[in-house]
Order: C-alpha cells, then sequence, then structure tokens
C-alpha cells in the first residue's frame, strides 16, 4: 500500500481529470494566481499606511490572530471533519489511509471563502508588525501559527466525529457545545471579551512575529519552535484520531424505532406540500441541520461580542447571506436525492418544484440575517440615525435577494449529486463550493458598501430608493433562471444528475 502523501496526490489528479466543465481547469488556476496577486498587494499595502492607522492595525492583531484561530477550529467542526478530496462514497473499494483524509483536508482548508479572506488579513498584518525589518521571519511565524491551528482544528472536528458515532457520545457533545455556547453568551453578555484577549496565546504570536521583524532571533526562534511543536502535535493527533473515527462503527441504525410516529398534516395546495417535503429534508440531513444552527448562532454572537458599529452593521447582512446560501442554495435540488424521480412523476406544475426551493432558501437564507442583526444589533455602541436602520433593513432584504437570485441560477446550471445522509456529506464538490462562495460573497459585500455610501450621503430614503432597482434585477434573475428549468430538458437533465449523479 502507498504512503499517505502518495494516495493524496493520486487523488489530486483524479480530481484534475474529473475537471471537465470547459474552461474550470483554466478558472482553478487563474483563482490560485489571483490569490497570490492578493497576498501581494496585502503585503505591499504596509507602505501606504500612515501612522495612525499602522498604529491602530498593529493593536488589533492578537484579536485579528485569535479570530483566525476560532475560525480554523469552528470551520471543520461545521464541516464534520472537514472536507474530503473525492467522496468517501466513491473510496470504498480502495484502500485510503486515515491520514490520506486528514491531509486532504488540510489541503482544503484554502476552499472555505472566510478562511482565505483571514489569511489576506494575517498576511498583511504580518508586513505592518515587520515594516522596516524582516518580513521573512515574521511570515515564517505567521505561517507557522496558521497551520498549526488549522491542524489542531481539524484534528479536534475528527475526535468529535468519532465520539458522535454512539449515542452517549452524541449526546455528551451536544452538552458540551450547550455548555461552551452558554460560557460565551455569558462571556459576552457581562464583557469579558477583554479579559480572553488579554491571556489570549496569541499575544506570544504577535509578539513572536514582532521579534523576528526587529531581528530578536532567541524571542522569534522560541516563539516559532513553540508553532512547530504544535504543529507536529496537531498532524500526530489528527491522523490518530481520523483513524479512530473512520474505523469505529457506529449505532445509528442499530435501534428500532418502537414508538408511533405521527402523519404529517396534509396541506391545502401541491406547492406548500412541496414546501414542506424541501423543509424536511433540510432538517433531516445532518451536515444542514448542524450547519444551519451554526448559521443561526453563530454570527450574531460574534457580532454582539465584538460589538459592531452600526455602520458596520450595514455590511453583516451581506456576509451572512451568502454563508446561509452556501449550506444547500447553491445545489438546492439535492434536496430532493434519490427521490427526484419520484418527486418529478407526481400530477403537479413541475415549475412548483423550483418555487418551493426558491421560497425554503429565502426565508432560511432571511431568518439567519435577521437573527445575527438582531443579535449584532443589542451590543452595537450608540443609538443608530435612521439612516443607518434603514440602510440595515435595505442591506438584509438586498442581499437576500442577491444570494437567492445567484443560487438558483446555480442550481439550475450546475447540479450534483449529493446524498446528504452522513454528518460529512457536501451539497456539492469543494472547487463548486469555492467558485459558488466567490460568485455569491462578491455581489453581497459590493452591496453592503454600496449602501454604507446611500446612508452617509444624507436621507434615510437613499438606501431603500437604491435597493428596489437592486431587487428588481434580482427578480429578473429568478425569472430567468424559472423559465430556464421550465425547459423540460433542464428538468430531466437536473433530475438525472440529483438523483443518478
Amino acid at each position: 500500500m502507498t504512503g499517505p502523501l502518495a494516495q493524496l496526490w493520486a487523488l489530486l489528479l483524479l480530481r484534475w481529470h474529473m475537471a471537465r466543465q470547459p474552461g474550470l481547469r483554466l478558472g482553478m488556476v487563474l483563482g490560485a494566481a489571483f490569490l497570490a496577486w492578493v497576498l501581494v498587494l496585502a503585503v505591499g499595502s504596509a507602505s501606504a499606511l500612515d501612522a495612525p492607522t499602522l498604529a491602530t492595525a498593529i493593536e488589533l492583531a492578537p484579536s485579528a490572530y485569535l479570530g483566525f484561530g476560532l475560525l480554523a477550529v469552528i470551520a471543520p467542526l461545521t464541516a464534520g471533519g472537514g472536507t474530503d478530496v473525492v467522496p468517501p462514497d466513491q473510496l470504498v473499494a480502495y484502500p485510503v489511509r486515515p491520514a490520506t483524509h486528514f491531509f486532504g483536508g488540510l489541503l482544503l482548508a484554502p476552499a472555505n471563502l472566510v478562511w482565505v479572506v483571514q489569511l489576506v488579513a494575517l498576511s498583511a498584518l504580518t508586513a505592518y508588525l515587520t515594516l522596516g525589518g524582516s518580513l521573512a521571519l515574521g511570515a515564517l511565524t505567521s505561517m507557522a501559527y496558521v497551520l498549526a491551528i488549522t491542524a489542531i482544528g481539524q484534528a479536534l472536528a475528527w475526535l468529535v466525529v468519532g465520539l458522535r458515532q454512539t449515542r452517549r457520545g452524541r449526546r455528551g457533545v451536544a452538552i458540551s457545545g450547550g455548555a461552551l455556547l452558554a460560557a460565551c453568551v455569558l462571556a459576552v453578555r457581562y464583557g469579558y471579551g477583554g479579559t480572553i484577549l488579554d491571556v489570549s496565546p496569541t499575544r506570544s504570536v504577535v509578539a513572536g512575529v514582532i521579534a523576528g521583524g526587529a531581528g530578536e532571533q532567541l524571542r522569534w526562534a522560541v516563539t516559532t519552535g513553540a508553532l512547530l511543536l504544535v504543529l507536529s502535535v496537531g498532524l500526530v493527533a489528527g491522523i490518530v484520531a481520523c483513524g479512530w473515527s473512520l474505523g469505529r462503527p457506529g449505532d445509528a441504525g442499530t435501534g428500532r424505532r418502537t414508538q408511533p410516529v405521527r402523519r404529517r398534516s396534509p396541506r391545502r395546495s401541491a406547492l406548500r406540500e412541496l414546501v414542506a417535503v424541501d423543509r424536511a429534508s433540510v432538517w433531516r440531513a445532518p451536515a444542514l441541520r448542524r450547519g444551519g444552527l451554526v448559521i443561526a448562532v453563530l454570527p450574531g454572537l460574534v457580532a454582539a461580542g465584538a460589538a459592531v458599529p452600526w455602520n458596520s452593521m450595514i455590511i453583516l447582512p451581506g456576509l451572512v447571506a451568502a454563508g446561509a446560501g452556501l449550506l444547500f442554495g447553491v445545489n438546492a435540488f439535492s434536496l430532493d436525492g434519490s427521490g427526484a424521480v419520484w418527486l418529478a412523476s407526481l400530477p403537479h406544475d413541475p415549475r412548483l418544484v423550483i418555487r418551493a426551493k426558491t421560497l425554503v432558501l429565502t426565508e432560511t437564507v432571511l431568518a439567519a440575517v435577521v437573527l445575527a442583526a438582531v443579535s449584532g444589533s443589542l451590543r452595537s455602541p450608540g443609538t443608530p440615525t435612521p439612516e443607518q436602520v434603514s440602510a440595515i433593513v435595505a442591506s438584509s432584504l438586498v442581499c437576500t435577494a442577491v444570494v437567492v437570485a445567484a443560487a438558483l441560477a446555480i442550481s439550475v446550471r450546475r447540479p450534483h449529486r449529493a446524498d446528504l445522509n452522513g454528518p460529512r456529506d457536501a451539497v456539492a464538490p469543494p472547487g463548486a463550493l469555492a467558485l459558488a462562495s466567490v460568485r455569491m460573497a462578491a455581489p453581497t459585500a459590493a452591496v453592503g458598501v454600496l449602501l454604507s455610501a446611500a446612508a452617509a450621503v444624507g436621507g434615510w430614503g437613499w438606501p431603500l430608493a437604491l435597493a428596489v432597482p437592486l431587487l428588481l434585477g434580482c427578480g429578473l434573475s429568478l425569472h430567468r433562471s424559472m423559465k430556464r428549468y421550465a425547459d423540460p430538458l433542464v428538468r430531466a437533465r437536473i433530475v438525472q444528475a440529483v438523483s443518478a449523479g
């Protein structure tokens, strides 16, 4: 049997050859080149900052490093152990090592757009912290921190996957998660965020980066060596946890249901029946259920803990909407699964299927946006102006419409098969999710910036007036997607892809 790195290389080559769409390989290469160009620009921005802005950035550096650490731990937990290069059900007949699965998850960590944005921010901060000194030494410390915390996050995620194989483990994970969430809420409520930051190890990491730039070799070597040691421990622990999790038999299907199951009451129309089926499909999938809970709780908690100012609250709905759209919206027809053929044979208007998906996706995205906006506004300093309130409302509505329109267009053009039976199942391949995240995050961020500028002009009516043509444009996009779905050939292709791959 070959080693894990050789197996990972073979899987990457297989995934490369599976990219048969025109321009997909070129897009992947250009995307990597664009990321490298953005990193160079971020590093070069240090020389353009004035002294007060540079001092503020350096002061906020420990918080930025801590934020990246939290993201690197939470992201693989929501993904159920990380993203796979090739879906596990396609590798059952092959002796793939657990270390291969673990290294694949590490390699695909940058497929998360928020992870990439945080990496760009850390690159810029490294340049700020080492301005006038050795950028190479500071970059080595920052890179060691990024790799170490990402490995720890992946190892912890695989440990949770293994614990959740039994009923007692699932209860323990749920109790631990609830206790941690309650502790975070209490810390935010009683203002212990500053205390947590004071004892955070990221201050030592930032000090090591500064020492590397200033030429203090001893402190830099100690900090970087400690991070490399943490990286080694994370890699070993992750491989062990991954092997333990994949080899542990689960008891999810051993129990017998003896209690009566209440039949769902009939709905008044075919559309309502389809909406009820789609809602149940979202809730029955472990990956979607866990991701939905994270999307509903985490953004608002972070916004409340950071005491986001009202001007920044205008941009928050776009970030939350893009994340909620990735939950299942980019492959909305995957909710049908193998039942897509049965649903397509029912005697109802075929266009009701996409209408039901649109309604369920809209309520999911809008609920996440409203929860985040309300939670974040609880600790925003000061009193909002009428212009800021109207801009937040307009941003919530427009960003929801943008994400729904973009997700439905992607779902109709590029459907994928996704069983969504296991906790690690994803609605689409990693590359498709990465491209979809860019396609949804870029316009929502632009909408937030545009509405922020409209609120600064003066007059609460400006953001609402600007939202009207944007909503109309999203409506036209939805109309085109529904018209395209009305084509029997398009529907047949979607049903075939979703049900059989």
